[in-house]
């Protein structure tokens, strides 16, 4: 990958860049960001830029044998470690060689994907991936080797987070102690969620969060209208990849905004039993809508909340949704959403779409957390009343 097809991240880019230029590349980096974040592709662009045999000032140049293979993902210098699971076809002891071909493809599709996206692709999405200790076996004998065609070797551990705790003692001392012209290039989410044993090895590089802007000229390039995805750009917090998801949807808007006023009005009267029926019509018809779908709503309403508090106290120039239609006005609702439920909403509205990530019964889940909002909606009211 080039550096100039990274969205953004100019100062990292010449940071990067100035220690291959200086020859002072830290053995072993960790490049940490949000979802969503540039943290893969700018490890990517990096390691292509080591082993290029024409660098240029600014970039890879893009055109010798080696550029060729790493724009291919397929060098025989850099290695890829990343999260796997038992499938249909790997049954026992699974590794990340045994899905390259599967890992490419994805690299191809989407840069900013995310582990829920990765298990997907491999058809294991209701597992947990992991990088077992038989993978770090692999790695210690991958970098026994020499170069086949680089100076250097590097090995790319996607995640490592998900290292399990004897697959990440058996690394620690070559990612301390590397052999000679060897590079490890750790590409990371969570460092709270690494070992500190690992993490104190490796130099931090922080990759922030995309501007609003970034994401809505990455959209705008894909090919989407600037005019629907407008407001997409300054709802996803910089994830590409929620945006990616979202402006796939961004017709949806309109159908969203009217499931969100009349669950909600439901939600409200739901502690009257002769309105439980129609609550219980309203989860049945929102299971037909698909997956993706209900997790783009779950989104959308998560959203309103935020601007519902705020609203609430009085800070209406950060609100970013426009709800309206069917009598519904923010005024109205943002008495209802306060410092004491909205926490507790949007943990639920959460845990909802984690739910459905994961294959849950759309019907049963929107249900329950119908059933929760609806008391934490009432939640206020009792507090009056008393």
């Amino acid at each position: 990958m080039l550096f100039k097809e990274v969205l953004g991240q100019e100062k990292l880019k010449e940071l990067l860049m100035h220690s291959v230029r200086e020859d002072r590349i830290p053995h072993a980096q960790l490049f940490l960001g949000p979802k969503g974040s540039a943290n893969l592709a700018l490890a990517l662009a990096f390691a292509q830029y080591v082993a290029c045999k024409n660098k240029q000032q600014d970039d890879s140049c893009g055109t010798c044998s080696s550029c060729a293979k790493h724009l291919n993902y397929v060098h025989p210098d850099l290695h890829f470690v990343f999260p796997v699971a038992t499938t249909s076809r790997v049954k026992t002891k699974p590794i990340s060689k045994n899905f390259l071909s599967e890992w490419r493809s994805l690299l191809d599709e989407n840069m900013y994907f995310s582990v829920f996206d990765w298990l997907k692709h491999i058809g294991v999405e209701n597992k947990q991936g992991l990088i077992s200790v038989e993978e770090s076996a692999h790695v210690l004998k991958d970098l026994s080797l020499k170069p086949y065609e680089s100076e250097t070797k590097m090995m790319l551990i996607w995640m490592p987070e998900k290292m399990n705790v004897q697959a990440a003692n058996k690394l620690l001392k070559i990612i301390e102690e590397p052999p000679q012209k060897t590079l490890f290039l750790l590409v990371a989410e969570s460092a709270e969620n690494m070992l500190a044993t690992v993490l104190s090895r490796t130099q931090l590089i922080k990759v922030p969060r995309h501007s609003d802007k970034d994401v809505l000229n990455y959209l705008t390039n894909c090919g989407f209208e600037q005019g629907k995805v407008k407001m997409i750009s300054t709802l996803v917090d910089g994830n590409i990849n929620e945006a990616l998801k979202l402006a796939e949807h961004v017709e949806d808007s309109e159908q969203n905004a009217l499931n969100f006023v009349q669950w909600m009005r439901l939600c409200f009267s739901a502690l009257q039993v002769k309105d439980i029926d129609k609550l219980v019509q309203w989860s049945e018809t929102m299971a037909k809508a698909g997956r993706e779908n209900q997790k783009s709503f779950l989104f959308y309403v998560t959203n309103v909340m935020r601007d519902a508090l705020l609203k609430n106290y009085g800070v209406e120039k950060m609100m970013k949704m426009n709800v309206s239609g069917q009598g519904f006005t923010m005024e109205k609702f943002a008495p209802f959403i306060h410092a004491e439920n909205c926490m507790e909403i949007i943990s639920e509205l959460n845990m909802a779409q984690l739910h459905i990530e994961r294959n849950a019964n759309p019907k049963i889940l929107f249900l329950d957390t119908s059933f929760k909002i609806a008391r934490l909606l009432h939640k206020k009211l009792n507090q009056v009343s008393a």
